[in-house]
């Protein structure tokens, strides 16, 4: 190499390495284009651009109960309860749309034969073919009170009797199906009983 171009190739060289920039040298007699490293900030702002969203997942929308509506512990106890008579109302309604024959007697009858908005009470036996299309409104007893639904019903039951004879009514299970009971001879009945009855029931078994 020639002097004078040895002293060219090391000026070259310095400036490159004193650039702040990365440069790219090009073959001989083309032009020097700098390649730029992009800031770090302006990197930082490039990958937050092109991260990918996370999106939610969509809240499951709850579904309608279907099905026979299901009448709870409180919706049987000895005043009823204004869901109770609304259920039944509704099932009687639609026994009436479906012709079911009615009693045209005044006479007093259990709410679940009586539809009161019309004031007529239903004539029993329905109709197999009018029972069965309001099948799907006939409110279900409440699973609780019953051994067949009810897993714990042995020990819901037994409370159930403790409760009542702490309380001063003295009564037996007729089954261990259900909470038919009998009153025990020698045994007066407290005059509140039906208070003590509902609240014994309410803390015997849970929905």
């Amino acid at each position: 190499m020639k002097p004078r171009t040895a002293a060219l190739s090391a000026t070259l060289a310095a400036t490159v390495v004193a650039t702040p920039l990365a440069w790219s040298v090009l073959s001989s007699g083309a032009s020097a284009v700098p390649a730029r490293t992009t800031p770090v900030a302006v990197q930082a702002v490039a990958v937050q651009a092109v991260a990918p969203t996370v999106v939610p997942a969509e809240t499951a929308t709850p579904q309608a109960e279907t099905g026979p509506p299901v009448l709870r512990v409180e919706d049987v106890l000895s005043h009823g309860s204004a869901r109770r008579t609304a259920l039944f109302e509704a099932y009687t309604a639609c026994l009436l749309d479906e012709g079911a024959p009615t009693v045209e007697d005044e006479r007093p009858v259990p709410d679940v034969g009586y539809n009161q908005a019309r004031g007529v009470a239903i004539a029993d036996p329905v109709p197999a073919r009018i029972e069965r299309a309001c099948a799907d409104l006939l409110p279900v007893y409440p699973p609780s009170l019953e051994a067949a639904t009810n897993p714990d019903f042995a020990a819901d039951a037994a409370s159930y009797v403790a409760c009542l004879r702490s309380n001063g009514i003295w009564v037996r299970l007729l089954n261990d199906r259900n909470i038919s009971w009998t009153y025990l001879a020698g045994h007066d009945v407290p005059e509140d009983n039906a208070r003590i009855e509902d609240e014994c029931l309410l803390a015997s078994f849970a929905d």
